[in-house]
């Protein structure tokens, strides 16, 4: 079970504030996957109350993410987007002026984010 899609899509700050931390398509868009360009270290930002930070990944784990997200076809990633109703949600929540976010720009953002994991090779 997953008791906060909206943190799971956000990002860690040091406060754990919602306001800066909850579901953001152009937060999580701009960030990376990866820490670097060359090494398996995950680009995960430790929070006051988190215990990951930038955690190192190797080629098993890596590996074993990356067939199990190809797996999902796109239709099951709207459908998690869609339950998630992340249509409801500002593109950037701290910009009132930003647009609705749609289910089909988080499934393209989502299939990015997989292929930066899928292409990616770890020592």
């Amino acid at each position: 079970m997953i008791s906060d899609v909206g943190l799971t899509f956000g990002r860690a700050n040091l406060t754990n504030r919602n306001s800066t931390g909850s579901v953001s398509l152009d937060g999580w868009r701009r960030t990376p996957v990866w820490k670097s360009t060359d090494a398996c270290v995950g680009n995960l930002r430790k929070s006051f109350s988190g215990t990951l930070n930038d955690p190192i990944i190797s080629e098993a784990g890596r590996s074993f993410l990356a067939q199990l997200l190809t797996q999902l076809t796109d239709s099951q990633i709207a459908d998690l987007f869609e339950a998630a109703r992340v249509d409801l949600r500002l593109t950037d929540p701290g910009k009132p002026s930003s647009s609705y976010s749609t289910v089909a720009e988080w499934v393209s953002v989502f299939k990015q984010k997989r292929q930066e994991i899928v292409d990616r090779h770890c020592a």
